[in-house]
């Protein structure tokens, strides 16, 4: 595990099956490490605070529960679900590989938790009775298909569950995990010698080298069953990298010849461990969900999320969950953790280039006021800004890039009960040139108030607040940036009025009352409009304020914040709890909006540029790189793979080398699971095509299309090759009749000769070999949609009549 994220949250709200659960899916290679405290008495759940009230969600898998929040993903749930069943049963027969496993971990009471972010999952388990078979699992570090480039925590947070439940208790001299058990002596020759402590430093031999200080030696046992089996499995394989702090063996070949023993215990018959790495798809039996939350999850096909990623492709939205800062795709899916701003965090901003989020927590030692931070969005790499001793309360850099912009408050909220007074205290406005602040920094150093330069300020006496910094996207009028904040005046704690925004320029100059009794002032992309609190915005073109409007939500709906292109908006959704909804940029009465689920967010911001992350553990074949592969289709290049865990993504002209391409795909990349056809405009060599598509089909792998997905003639044999079959609103799937040459030098469609005609043949045993519904008749359907020389898109009735999904 490369952080320990959840050891302390654990070990204050519920009992920890092992003393150190974080994940293993760190998107950075820093480790982080948190102290221990020692879990306090927890009183008998009440009706309000029971297990069942708290994570309503369930799903049985042999028994054993999987239990989630209302606000959990769905689709989540299920993929642990299915991962969970993969790996007690493996050859997915509908029985259990197990039955001794299965017993105990029943009679136990084994549950995994699931929440969609650590500090959701803490409101939830608070006042529940505490249970040593309680396994945690956060919706953030949950990737189905490992999506992106972080590594899907499923595989390890359940597997921990399996192993520390079950196999320690049924097989307590092979892995009980404590001091002589068969798997800790093993344990012991990794890390170089027997240490129940986590030593200063390992011996230069080990390989097993994890220094999370909250790990005792049992939680170490559980650490290193994990890493070795998954190693064995597959699932470390581009990861060494990444794990190598703590675990260098990350291949099967690496376990068998250095690791033996392990080795040994792992593959033994005698234990019925897995030998195959579950891939969130179990095919033994149904698996459903009950008790799902009544309001209607948005789906990956819903029209309006489907259009805000295409219309602002690689955008990201940053927030906070009130704790941590995170950030997503604007249909709610890729949602990463950037930094632990715990115990609160708020504020977020982007840098003008994208490369950081700014925000605002009071991370540190007890009593710590909320100071400046920033976190690099590639690296994760978090700089702390500011010591002011004094709370920030927004903060952001200019467009150009050349100011910093901060709102201090004239004390800290969090000495004392100075948060429930906060009418003692006035904020003010303060400013700072860019690069000397970025000189501090880079220098290790922090700004301190005497650094910066007062912009607007008013006596103490006055109680004004001035704050909600945000800047105007860049205007080519040779001055100052200008950037809009709000001016309350705080007369009365449970009454506070007379919040009006304000425009300045950076150099202080051009100061204007804009709008009476408005707040939280956000910008639009172009500049020429400017949203408030209210849903509410002022059109600087028409000089007037107008509303956004959006129906089907019934909760309060504020803060909008525009996209890129303009034509759509997320705002904040609730008050308490608030969630983020997306819908179109209107003011149109109908204008339908919709929540986006699986977790809390505020303060909901775009990036200022796209984004694309890159994954260092990205693999391609058939090609350079992975952006020679994504332009493989343009340039008429042959087909190739962009490989992501267990998702490879296909793109290219099938050609003469497929065969050889899949051959490497399943021989070196065996955790691959699904092939995603990106563009994939046909075949020049259809018997290539045909034996590769068969292959994929025999191996057992899975086909989708998402829904920018162009494929057309052998794109849609190599597709329908797929064990399971996806297809996503969007998707373009062309089909034509092949082509051949006649006697007299003539071009003609194959529906031009007798369907008896044997060169028909293979075409028909190949579709009969993959199972598709109808062979013979889908066959001739695709030979009279088009001529050899057009194509014809299935239409969404035709992709239900022959079942295009499966």
């Amino acid at each position: 595990m490369l952080e320990s994220k959840k050891n302390l949250f654990l070990a204050i709200s519920i009992s920890c099956l092992l003393c150190a659960c974080g994940s293993g899916n760190s998107s950075s290679t820093t480790t982080t490490t948190t102290k221990s405290t020692a879990p306090s008495p927890t009183p008998a759940p009440s009706k309000e605070n029971s297990l069942e009230s708290a994570f309503p969600v369930s799903v049985d898998v042999f028994g054993i529960a999987i239990r989630a929040t209302q606000s959990t993903s769905p689709e989540k749930v299920l993929h642990a679900a299915h991962v969970m069943a993969q790996y007690l049963d493996n050859d997915e027969d509908g029985i259990a590989d197990n039955s001794l496993i299965i017993e105990k971990m029943t009679s136990a009471g084994a549950t995994l938790l699931m929440a969609p972010t650590e500090s959701t999952f803490e409101d939830a388990v608070k006042g529940i009775e505490q249970q040593d078979a309680y396994q945690p699992l956060f919706g953030d570090e949950t990737i189905p298909g490992n999506q992106g480039a972080r590594f899907d925590a499923t595989l390890e947070e359940v597997l921990h569950l399996i192993t520390h439940v079950g196999y320690a208790n049924v097989y307590p001299e092979i892995f009980g995990e404590n001091v002589n058990s068969a798997i800790a002596e093993a344990m012991d020759i990794a890390r170089g010698g027997r240490f129940e402590e986590i030593p200063k430093a390992y011996p230069e031999n080990a390989w097993y080298t994890y220094d999370d200080q909250t790990c005792d030696y049992s939680c170490m046992v559980t650490e290193y069953t994990y890493w070795g089996l998954t190693s064995i499995l597959g699932a470390q394989t581009n990861r060494l990298e990444e794990i190598q702090n703590e675990w260098r063996l990350n291949t099967v070949d690496k376990v068998k010849s250095k690791d033996t023993e392990l080795y040994r215990i792992l593959t033994d018959d005698t234990y019925r461990l897995p030998k195959k790495l579950p891939t969130g798809q179990y095919q033994g039996f149904e698996i459903t969900l009950s008790g799902t939350s009544p309001i209607p999850a948005v789906d990956a096909n819903n029209e309006v999320l489907q259009s805000v990623v295409a219309a602002n492709p690689n955008y990201k939205i940053a927030f906070t969950d009130e704790s941590n800062v995170y950030m997503m795709s604007p249909d709610g899916n890729d949602i990463t953790q950037l930094a632990d701003g715990s115990p609160v965090a708020g504020y977020v901003s982007w840098g003008p280039d994208a490369n950081y989020v700014y925000f605002a927590s009071a991370k540190g030692e007890p009593e710590s006021a909320w100071e400046a931070f920033r976190v690099n969005v590639k690296t994760k790499s978090l700089t702390k800004l500011t010591n002011f001793k004094k709370d920030v309360r927004s903060l952001g850099v200019s467009p150009d890039g050349n100011y910093f912009a901060v709102s201090v408050m004239s004390g800290n909220s969090n000495i004392g009960d100075n948060n429930d007074n906060l009418t003692q205290f006035n904020t003010d406005l303060y400013i700072i040139d860019m690069h000397f602040a970025q000189g501090l920094w880079d220098a290790g150093q922090t700004l301190s108030l005497s650094d910066m330069n007062i912009l607007v300020s008013s006596p103490a006496s006055e109680q004004f607040w001035y704050e909600e910094i945000n800047w105007r996207p860049h205007v080519a009028d040779g001055k100052a940036p200008t950037l809009a904040y709000t001016q309350t005046w705080r007369y009365d704690e449970d009454d506070v009025s007379y919040t009006n925004v304000f425009t300045i320029r950076a150099d202080g100059s051009d100061k204007t009352l804009l709008l009476e009794n408005k707040d939280q002032p956000i910008w639009d992309f172009s500049g020429n409009k400017l949203s408030f609190l209210d849903m509410s915005y002022y059109d600087f073109d028409a000089s007037n304020v107008r509303q956004w409007k959006v129906t089907g939500i019934t909760e309060e709906t504020a803060a909008p914040a525009l996209s890129p292109d303009g034509g759509f908006m997320i705002f904040e959704v609730g008050d308490s709890t608030r969630k983020a909804g997306i819908a179109r940029a209107s003011e149109a009465s109908n204008n339908q909006g919709f929540i986006l689920p699986g977790v809390n967010v505020y303060e909901p911001r775009w990036s200022p540029q796209p984004i694309e992350i890159i994954n260092n553990n990205q693999v391609v074949i058939g090609a350079t790189n992975a952006a020679q592969c994504k332009m493989a289709a343009d340039q008429d290049r042959q087909a190739c793979f962009i490989i992501e865990g267990s998702v490879a993504e296909m793109n290219g002209v099938i050609g003469s080398s497929i065969v050889n391409t899949v051959t490497q795909l399943i021989k070196e990349q065996p955790q691959v699971r699904t092939i995603v056809l990106n563009q994939v405009p046909g075949s020049e060599d259809d018997v290539s095509n045909l034996k590769a598509a068969q292959m994929i089909y025999d191996a057992g792998l899975n086909t989708e299309l998402n829904a920018q997905s162009d494929i057309a003639s052998g794109g849609v044999d190599f597709f329908i090759a797929g064990v399971r079959r996806k297809v996503a609103t969007g998707a373009k799937l062309g089909v034509h009749s092949w082509g051949y040459e006649d006697s007299d030098g003539n071009f003609k469609s194959a529906s031009d000769l007798p369907k008896d005609h044997q060169e028909h043949q293979r075409y028909i045993e190949f579709y009969e070999h993959v199972k598709q519904k109808s062979p013979k008749e889908f066959y001739f359907y695709t030979l009279d949609a088009a001529s050899f020389d057009d194509i014809h898109y299935m239409t969404k009735d035709e992709l239900t009549m022959w079942a295009m999904a499966r």
